[in-house]
Order: structure tokens, then sequence, then C-alpha cells
């Protein structure tokens, strides 16, 4: 079933995002339009996106550990 997504969510473990028209399973389809994330898209779109995967995400230096005390000074 063909859907436009309404607000960003992920579809079988690939992300969705607004403004989306994406083509899924039944299933998924009730599931998406009960919860309000999407709606069944127009016919007139003929360009549907295939889910792909973002690109890795950026990596951050981790943060150094804070030192406890325990009300020793």
């Amino acid at each position: 079933m063909r859907l436009e997504i309404l607000r960003q969510t992920s579809i079988t473990g690939q992300p969705a995002r607004v403004g989306d028209v994406v083509e899924v399973d039944p299933r998924d389809a009730r599931l998406l339009i009960g919860s309000g994330k999407a709606k069944p898209a127009p016919a007139a779109v003929s360009e549907v996106q295939p889910l792909t995967q973002d690109p890795e995400p950026i990596k951050r230096k981790p943060r150094p550990r804070r030192i406890k005390n325990n009300g020793d000074s």
C-alpha cells in the first residue's frame, strides 16, 4: 500500500521522513495510519521513494568520566 508520511517514523528498521511517499505492506499501513503517522498517498504521485538507509552518524568523542567524591575533602 502506498502511504504519505506525516510524522517521522521508522518502517521495518528504515527511517521515513515527513512528506515521503513509500510502499509498505498492508499490516504496516494499518498501524501507521491508525497511529496518525501516515495517510494513504494520492494516486497522482508517480514517484515512490524507496526506503534507504541513512548515512553513518557522526561519531563523537566520549565524554570524560566525572570523578565521584564520597564526601571526603
